[in-house]
């Protein structure tokens, strides 16, 4: 072998080797790790989902067919660390999801998602708190004993399409900064239901066929909050805003008294729906659909 041929093989061997390296790198940059945990819970009491930590994209739904329920928590160990657990005495699922190392992702590759899939016709406490990330309630099938959920930023997107006559004493939704989504808030059999934020977009349907006097506080301080209810129903309305810098209106047919608004079916049959509306800087709508 010559000079010029050896020089010519170490540079290819040098080059392979670079390339193996930078492969490497790249493949450790997008490496991902995955938590599973499957359990069965026990249908004669509440079923408790608990969620805390710094944030993911969540999202829970049900099973379609069976009795065990399965968790998958897929993330990007650079930058997030999570767990999984499931205690059956308890009938308790738990997860944490917690950052690590939050750099830009130009990239699109860090990743942290969690699914739960739970069985239906379970009865639920949900109990969700994280900073920030994404929730995506889907209800369908389930039946809820208590829901709470805390985030400081984000987005929720939550439906409830089946009904759910379990009675709850208080719904608690707190996102701070975001966009609040929630649909078949008429499906649920709850006394007391709070939803707050500050700044963001929130709307808020009341549709569904569960019967039952009910009292809901919405408050949005920077926004659009747009309330939903259903066409027929009676409801009164106490809107509470920040002067004129909060635009409201009202289905056409409704009465005002001062703060106060009433649908006209609130007239001659008691009230269903008792509203406290409150608003800073924005736009309040109320629509009947």
């Amino acid at each position: 072998m010559t000079d010029r041929e050896r020089i010519a093989f170490r540079t290819v061997i040098a080059t392979v080797f670079l390339l193996l390296v930078a492969t490497s790198l790249l493949f450790a940059s997008v490496q991902q790790e995955e938590v599973a945990q499957r359990f069965v819970p026990d249908r004669e009491r509440p079923v408790r989902i608990e969620v805390r930590g710094d944030g993911a994209e969540v999202e829970i739904a049900t099973v379609r067919e069976g009795r065990e329920g399965r968790a998958r928590y897929r993330f990007t160990p650079n930058n997030f660390e999570g767990s999984l657990h499931w205690d059956a005495e308890e009938n308790l699922l738990s997860a944490v999801l917690d950052v690590r190392n939050l750099a830009s992702d130009e990239e699109g590759d860090q990743r942290s998602d969690l699914d739960i899939l739970i069985p239906r016709t379970s009865t639920v406490d949900l109990d969700f708190s994280i900073k920030g990330g994404v929730l995506d309630l889907n209800g369908e099938g389930m039946r809820f004993a208590d829901i709470s959920v805390e985030m400081w930023g984000g987005e929720l997107a939550a439906e409830f399409p089946t009904p759910s006559a379990e009675p709850l004493e208080h719904v608690n939704i707190d996102v701070k900064m975001g966009e609040i989504r929630i649909e078949g808030l008429g499906n649920l059999a709850f006394d007391q239901l709070d939803i707050n934020g500050f700044a963001g977009d929130m709307r808020v349907d009341f549709n569904g066929s569960v019967k039952r006097e009910r009292f809901a506080r919405i408050d949005l301080e920077f926004g659009t909050m747009t309330v939903i209810v259903p066409k027929g129903m009676a409801v009164r309305a106490r809107i509470a805003k920040w002067g004129f810098l909060a635009d409201v209106s009202i289905p056409a047919g409704w009465g005002r008294d001062g703060r106060y608004a009433f649908s006209p079916s609130s007239r001659d049959q008691d009230v269903e729906l008792n509203l406290d509306i409150r608003g800073g800087v924005g736009e309040i709508r109320i629509i009947e659909r």
